[in-house]
């Protein structure tokens, strides 16, 4: 069958970024809704002792939308790097929000980046028992850009630097 389908500009975003194709595709899977949040575990009839988000508010079932938006750490996180989420959005319009706040060539990197740092701290907390820390977040963010800092095109290197500087 043939058609046209409408896609949201973030997909195409994605694959024109400068991040890992480890990051791309977990971005993908996150806009997806496809990335194992406990509440696509329960979609999927998976038995969790809780379904809720082990981040902060207890009793707020982890979905895709609390996790990276809605949760306190999530702001904590977005917050660092002076950027506003709204939870009452859905993940495309705050990626559209947060092109719009930051206004820069390299705006898909800090939203996959923020969100592989929020997802590798509640990773941590899940499985090693690291309790959630918005340095730490901050700490995954800078280390994951500065390793793409090397993927950069040699004629944007300078105006990523400085944007670099400027955001840690």
């Amino acid at each position: 069958m043939k058609g046209h389908n409408q896609i949201h500009a973030a997909f195409t975003w994605i694959w024109k970024s400068g991040c890992r194709p480890k990051h791309k595709v977990f971005f993908w899977l996150l806009l997806k809704d496809w990335l194992s949040t406990r509440n696509v575990l329960r979609r999927r009839r998976m038995h969790l002792e809780s379904y809720t988000c082990v981040l902060y508010q207890a009793g707020v079932e982890e979905t895709l939308q609390h996790l990276f938006l809605g949760c306190q750490f999530a702001t904590q996180c977005w917050y660092s790097l002076g950027i506003d989420i709204y939870d009452q959005m859905g993940i495309f319009q705050a990626v559209e929000q947060i092109r719009e706040q930051v206004n820069q060539n390299f705006f898909m990197m800090m939203v996959i980046l923020m969100c592989w740092a929020i997802w590798t701290v509640r990773n941590d907390q899940i499985f090693k028992g690291i309790p959630p820390d918005v340095t730490r977040a901050r700490a995954v963010f800078a280390s994951e850009l500065k390793i793409l800092a090397l993927r950069v095109k040699t004629k944007r290197t300078v105006e990523f630097d400085l944007w670099i500087q400027n955001l840690l």
